[in-house]
């Protein structure tokens, strides 16, 4: 049943490499018997167990570790989003840094480079010599 539809889902992805479009009416109908069967195998799992083996608690247990592994998975998926969104955060952050370092820099540069031109054009202006700079 499970090598089946990974076969199928193999199959989809070759076609995919291949440039083949894949027929949405054939993977909707895999999709479905995959899922029912799957069902139906659980079912049958929990009339074995429950009624044939006459052992119920062993179901509550198998569907009690289900949970719990699907919640520990949930968690594990949340903390890697997490732990995710914190990376690009901190990249973001650095950028920003830079960014404001590298402009801060040029302000600096440009302040320093428009105090000299004034400086200098006052020093031109009190040795009398602005006028004939300009001319």
């Amino acid at each position: 049943m499970e090598a089946s539809h990974e076969k199928a889902e193999a199959q989809r992805e070759d076609n995919q490499k291949k440039g083949i479009k894949d027929d949405l009416a054939t993977q909707a109908i895999d999709n479905v018997m995959y899922l029912r069967q799957t069902k139906q195998f659980y079912a049958d799992l929990e009339k074995m167990v429950r009624w044939e083996m006459g052992m119920p608690d062993m179901w509550r247990d198998i569907v009690e570790e289900y949970q719990r592994l699907l919640d520990q998975k949930s968690e594990q998926a949340a903390l890697e989003l997490y732990q995710k969104r914190v990376k690009a955060w901190r990249r973001q952050r650095l950028k920003n840094q830079i960014l404001d370092r590298v402009l801060e820099t040029l302000v600096v540069v440009f302040v320093t480079g428009y105090l000299i031109c004034l400086m200098w054009i006052i020093n031109l202006q009190h040795r009398g010599l602005l006028d004939t700079f300009w001319s």
